[in-house]
């Protein structure tokens, strides 16, 4: 009879256990996985360029060595040829109206000089410190490595629109990180989660190893890509790079990345050297190995400009540098810039910061370690997107179920 149970409904019904439901993960982990696709889908793409062209760029110097000959000279056993003769010789080589800088880069390496008139005329030349002989000359924005240099900062494109698209992509990205590393952790450790948390399975399908690819390489280079993405948003995001500092500190105000000195211009003085030569001479006065550190003699600009002097004695890297400024026309010195470790914490992390940035820090390790997060933080937002692809489709095409009569 219709509407009536009979006795193998009943039994059914008493002896049947219920189905458990599945419990559901905490708000915490559901907002964490919600900013992980979404952060991840916006900025992918940046991240994938700023990523390429940061690989690229983390053995310029190695790789300049070895593919541009201009860059190595025979060492001739002699003093270098004064400043005011190598510029004279490239004056007269290439007919440029001045020059900005002098860098003299150790026995073996050729000196290059540079002329600056503005972001879109920047000449350099490669001399040999020795003869004078001229080996190279190339504008700044057709170097193959400042090309790159431009992708990694600003995508290529006007500086007031590429460089906040790049920051504060740096930005979503050291938060996708932290999610990600939720997402990672598993809610039981047992040997099938430490299986999947820590070892790629090669041989699985397709769709499971790049599962592996996301998660596990993911994980491996977490840290590392958490230093390279804060230490770029130093440079990108002056308000990150004050907080910085600040804590850093202890409380101090930035001083600025960058202070302009400024000459008197009303001072005369006579001398019977070129005023490079004469700040030449106070560093050969100084008994600096040559051969061993880097000499950037940095010219006036303008009427009020001052003389720069940068030495580097662990060329590679710039924590150690160290500036000095001198006024263009008596050329006293106005200010000698603070050695690395005599500062404040905020002092030491700032100029740390590049060398952290480019895993130039602990040398060719550390390059290496820095180039293979590089390219895994290029593959994330791809293998990311080829985990959500099947997923977003689904629930695209996924239609209304029609309803019970």
């Amino acid at each position: 009879m219709a509407g009536q149970m009979n006795f193998a409904q009943l039994f059914f019904m008493i002896t049947s256990r219920p189905t458990k439901k599945k419990k559901k993960r905490s708000v915490f982990y559901r907002v964490s996985a919600w900013l992980h696709l979404w952060l991840g889908l916006v900025s992918g793409i940046i991240v994938v360029i700023v990523s390429i062209t940061g690989a690229i760029l983390t053995f310029e110097q190695e790789l300049r060595i070895l593919l541009q000959p201009y860059q190595t000279v025979e060492d001739h056993g002699k003093p270098f040829l004064p400043p005011s003769v190598l510029k004279q010789k490239t004056i007269e080589g290439y007919k440029i109206p001045g020059i900005s800088h002098v860098i003299y880069r150790g026995r073996n390496r050729s000196t290059i000089i540079t002329w600056y008139g503005d972001r879109k005329n920047f000449l350099i030349t490669w001399i040999n410190p020795y003869t004078g002989k001229l080996l190279k000359q190339q504008p700044l924005e057709e170097d193959f490595y400042r090309i790159m240099l431009t992708g990694h900062y600003q995508l290529w494109l006007p500086r007031n629109i590429g460089q906040p698209l790049v920051a504060y992509a740096t930005l979503i990205f050291v938060i996708t990180l932290i999610t990600g590393m939720v997402l990672w952790w598993p809610k039981k450790w047992t040997r099938s989660t430490r299986q999947q948390s820590f070892f790629i399975k090669t041989k699985a399908s397709f769709k499971r190893l790049n599962y592996d690819l996301h998660n596990v390489l993911g994980f491996y280079s977490l840290l590392i890509a958490l230093i390279l993405g804060l230490t770029g948003m130093v440079y990108g995001m002056r308000w990150f790079s004050n907080s910085v500092y600040w804590a850093a500190s202890g409380g101090e105000k930035s001083k600025g990345r960058f202070e302009r000195i400024k000459s008197d211009s009303t001072l005369t003085a006579v001398r019977n050297i070129p005023d490079e030569d004469f700040i030449y001479n106070k560093v050969l006065a100084r008994k600096i190995d040559l051969s061993s550190v880097d000499v950037t003699i940095g010219f006036p600009y303008g009427k009020a400009g001052a003389w720069n002097l940068d030495l580097n004695p662990k060329p590679g890297t710039r924590y150690l540098e160290t500036s000095e400024s001198y006024e263009q026309h008596s050329v006293k010195l106005l200010k000698a810039g603070m050695p690395y470790g005599q500062g404040n914490g905020g002092d030491t992390i700032m100029k740390l910061n590049y060398d952290l940035h480019v895993g130039a820090i602990g040398g060719i390790l550390t390059k290496i370690i820095a180039f293979l997060v590089c390219v895994i933080s290029a593959s994330l937002p791809i293998t990311g997107f080829i985990i959500w692809l099947p997923k977003g489709n689904k629930k695209k095409n996924k239609k209304p179920k029609a309803a019970l009569v």
